[in-house]
């Protein structure tokens, strides 16, 4: 029967069906529901009308007055900007600065309000650079308590009804805004791990030159200069790499990460330590590049030289060689030698000079101010070594023999042009004038071969050794009697110091004697050094009679 009651049953039957069948929420719906999470969460831009900022900063600094939110909120964002040309900006002002963070707290029971100024104050904190020497000097003195303002405030960011991304963050690492911000992310860092840093930079708007960033590579660097010297090989490239990115850094890290790599036992040779350090200071061993070698230990500035020296070595003997086929006798020979010479210079021949293939390109670069000219055609080139009081000069051709001048009288001046012909002034080649003159070949029957006879008359006739041999002999001649031979050395240090006038022979004879170490850089126009670690001994009273001076730590010089 088709009453009204039974129309209304009918229709309230249909409705029940339909709420018991599931809905399907659009893709839409979802899509717009995370935009709206992500613009409750997400950081957005900053963007401020700098006139409008500069203005208020103005203003502000000659009135001291800050009126309301508005101008708190630019003052937040501006306190790295100088409020003149080459003036100071506000937080190199102790009364401006406290000012406006008397200001901002006036704003600390509405998170919401507060936390835009929070935001800003923050970001000076990170773009900060001084605006002069001075202005460097008044923000040191604000900086601990602009920092302690912004690691106590960290925890009034929150809001109850929702947070964008960057408060969470600033909360969460709010040792950021504490004496040491680097070091709870150094060794994520040490490791190849970026994601910290990646989200702090992101959240916080650290840009790439903020000081902050740079403190993160020396705090690497430093980090990795505490570590087992396995840790330390392990991360040394990687932190090349990063330092070679970072001109700011690059001088003082390198600094400490050549004297950690020589405190290695033998540190064997570490080609990019070397290059890198080659490459933006030069040679270590010329005074033309004293400051820029001068923050490294004597130790350390030693040892890259041996390994520049090695480098020189090999190259003459294989790239500079007049076949091009290499010498590898000769080369051999002399690396045994390379922590006796003092001095190395080069005289090239006008293809080694003027040729722009890359090997030798780069070559030139790193003789850079040991290159001297050699007036000769082809492929010449000769390898002039100072060691002690000998000058030695290989030349590029095998068949040319080994000179040796007294360093104290050599007939060329490489200053001016050098030349291979004996006859010709200034010529390399001076038979007559040499100490030592040695063919590249061997007594015929003896089966003595050139390098033994090199090395024995180094030895005998000049006190130079190989590097593997520890203790310096003296002149091959015996004493004359058994009384001389077994005088102690005590007695003969003191007969010694009373009978000998300084000479650069009288010096290089008694540090064999005593088995010390010689460095003569006076041909360079440099000090004579003589490593001994005492300045109260006979060794001192001998070299002070002899006008030495004494350097805790590092010897006499002359």
């Amino acid at each position: 029967m088709n009453t009204p009651l039974s129309r209304l049953a009918a229709l309230l039957g249909q409705g029940t069906e339909i709420a018991a069948k599931s809905m399907t929420v659009p893709p839409a719906v979802d899509s717009a529901l995370e935009a709206m999470r992500l613009r409750t969460t997400k950081s957005t831009p900053v963007r401020i009308q700098s006139d409008q900022q500069l203005l208020a900063i103005r203003t502000f600094w000659d009135t001291h007055e800050i009126p309301g939110f508005r101008e708190a909120y630019l003052l937040s964002w501006g306190l790295c900007l100088p409020h003149r040309e080459k003036g100071f900006c506000i937080l190199e002002d102790n009364r401006r600065l406290k000012r406006v963070l008397e200001k901002a707290d006036e704003y600390l029971e509405k998170p919401r309000v507060y936390r835009r100024c929070y935001q800003g104050l923050s970001q000076s904190y990170f773009a900060y650079s001084y605006t002069s020497q001075e202005g460097r000097v008044a923000a040191a003195g604000n900086w601990p308590m602009f920092r302690e303002y912004l690691h106590a405030r960290s925890s009034c960011i929150r809001d109850e009804y929702g947070n964008p991304e960057w408060v969470q963050t600033a909360i969460n690492n709010k040792d950021i805004f504490g004496r040491d911000p680097c070091s709870p992310y150094v060794m994520d860092l040490l490791h190849g791990d970026t994601r910290m840093i990646d989200q702090l930079c992101d959240h916080l708007s650290i840009g790439k030159a903020s000081w902050f960033l740079d403190k993160l590579v020396m705090a690497q660097v430093r980090k990795s200069t505490t570590l087992s010297h396995d840790q330390f090989l392990e991360l040394l490239q990687r932190l090349l790499d990063v330092l070679e990115k970072n001109e700011v850094q690059r001088d003082a890290g390198l600094r400490l990460l050549l004297d950690r790599y020589a405190d290695i036992p033998g540190h064997l040779l570490h080609q990019p330590l070397r290059d890198m350090s080659v490459f933006h200071w030069g040679n270590p061993w010329l005074p033309s590049n004293e400051a820029r070698w001068g923050g490294v230990a004597e130790d350390t500035r030693r040892m890259v030289s041996d390994w520049l020296k090695l480098e020189f070595i090999e190259a003459f003997f294989t790239k500079l060689a007049e076949d091009g086929l290499g010498d590898p006798r000769r080369m051999k020979f002399w690396k045994r030698y390379v922590k006796a010479i003092d001095h190395i210079e080069f005289a090239l021949g006008s293809f080694a000079r003027n040729t722009t293939e890359p090997d030798f390109v780069a070559l030139r670069k790193k003789m850079k101010g040991i290159i001297c000219t050699l007036d000769a055609s082809g492929t010449n080139n000769a390898f002039i070594m100072r060691m002690g009081d000998l000058v030695a000069v290989e030349f590029s051709d095998l068949g040319n023999a080994l000179y040796g001048y007294n360093a104290t009288t050599v007939p060329f001046d490489t200053r001016k042009n050098l030349f291979l012909p004996s006859s010709t002034p200034n010529s390399l080649k001076q038979k007559p004038r040499a100490v030592l003159w040695q063919g590249h070949h061997g007594i015929k029957g003896s089966g003595n071969s050139w390098e033994n006879i090199v090395e024995s008359k180094l030895a005998h006739q000049f006190g130079i050794q190989p590097d593997q041999m520890k203790r310096h002999r003296g002149k091959a001649n015996p004493p004359s009697s058994a009384t001389a031979s077994s005088k102690t050395t005590a007695q003969a240090a003191k007969e010694f110091q009373h009978a000998k006038p300084y000479s650069l022979d009288a010096l290089a004879l008694y540090v064999r004697q005593h088995g010390l170490s010689i460095r003569d850089n006076s041909s360079i126009g440099g000090s004579v050094w003589v490593y001994a670690g005492t300045d109260d001994s006979e060794i001192g009273k001998t070299l002070t009679r002899w006008g030495f001076q004494y350097r805790p730590g590092k010897g006499w010089w002359k």
